[in-house]
C-alpha cells in the first residue's frame, strides 16, 4: 500500500492536491501556453500530473521528456520522437521549427498536445529559450501545443532569472503543491491500506499521527517510506 511509485489509482485527494489539480486543469482548458507545478522532492507532483491525464485523457495528447537535462538539438530529438517524426538532416532550429509549424498545421489540426518535463530544474538555460520559441507554433484561437513544467523549488529560482523574463511572460499558472495537513495523515493511511486489501489486519492508532507528521513533515514520500 505504500509504494513509491506514481500511481493515480492510489491518489489520495488532499487538500493540497485537489487544488493542484484543479488549477492545472483550468489552466489547460483556458489555453494557458505554459503552466509551472513547483514543490519540494516527495509532495507527489508527479502523482498530480498523472491523475490529471487519468481524468482528461480523451481530450489531449500527452508528450513526456523523460531526460529534463537535454541540450536544444538533443530536445528537439527527443520532442520529433515523441511526434513520431522524423529527424531534419541537417538539424537547424529553422528547419526543426517549420517542421513542427507543418505538423501542427496539418497532422495536427484539431489536436492538442501537452509537453509534460517533469524534474524541469535539470532543464539548461538555453534549452528554457526554445521552450518559449515552441509556443509561438500555436496560431489563432486553436491552441496546439501546452506546456507543463513539473519541479522543484530549484526550478522557480532559474526561472525568477532576468534572462528568463521572456520565457515568465508566458507562463499564466504557476503553483506551488503544499505538504498533508496533519489531520488528513491518518485518513491517508487507511486510503492506502483499502485501496490494497478489502480485510487488512492492521489496526492503526490515532497517537501515531503526531510523531508520523513530526518526521514527515506532511511529506507523502516520506510516509510512505517509513509506514513500508
Amino acid at each position: 500500500p505504500f509504494s513509491l511509485v506514481p500511481d493515480p489509482e492510489l491518489f489520495f485527494p488532499a487538500k493540497a492536491h485537489l487544488e493542484s489539480i484543479e488549477v492545472l486543469s483550468y489552466a489547460l482548458n483556458q489555453g494557458s501556453l505554459i503552466s509551472v507545478l513547483t514543490g519540494e522532492p516527495g509532495l507527489g507532483k508527479t502523482q498530480v500530473v498523472l491523475t490529471l491525464l487519468s481524468k482528461i485523457k480523451e481530450e489531449i495528447t500527452p508528450l513526456f521528456i523523460y531526460n529534463p537535462s537535454l541540450k536544444p538539438q538533443e530536445f528537439f530529438q527527443a520532442l520529433f520522437k515523441e511526434l513520431g517524426l522524423k529527424e531534419e538532416n541537417p538539424f537547424t532550429k529553422d528547419e526543426v521549427l517549420k517542421k513542427l509549424k507543418a505538423f501542427f498545421r496539418e497532422e495536427g489540426s484539431g489536436k492538442r498536445f501537452l509537453l509534460i518535463i517533469d524534474e524541469a530544474q535539470l532543464v539548461p538555460e538555453e534549452t528554457l529559450e526554445e521552450l518559449r520559441l515552441i509556443t509561438n507554433l500555436n496560431e489563432g484561437k486553436e491552441i496546439n501545443l501546452q506546456i507543463f513544467l513539473v519541479g522543484q523549488p530549484a526550478l522557480a529560482e532559474k526561472l525568477k532569472k532576468p534572462e528568463q523574463a521572456p520565457l515568465r511572460q508566458r507562463i499564466a499558472i504557476w503553483e506551488t503543491l503544499k505538504p498533508f495537513e496533519k489531520e488528513e495523515i491518518l485518513p491517508y493511511l487507511w486510503f492506502r491500506i483499502k485501496q490494497v486489501s478489502e480485510s487488512p489486519e492492521l489496526h492503526l492508532e490515532g497517537k501515531l499521527v503526531r510523531p508520523l507528521y513530526k518526521w514527515t513533515k506532511g511529506v507523502p514520500r516520506l510516509i510512505n517510506k517509513l509506514m513500508d
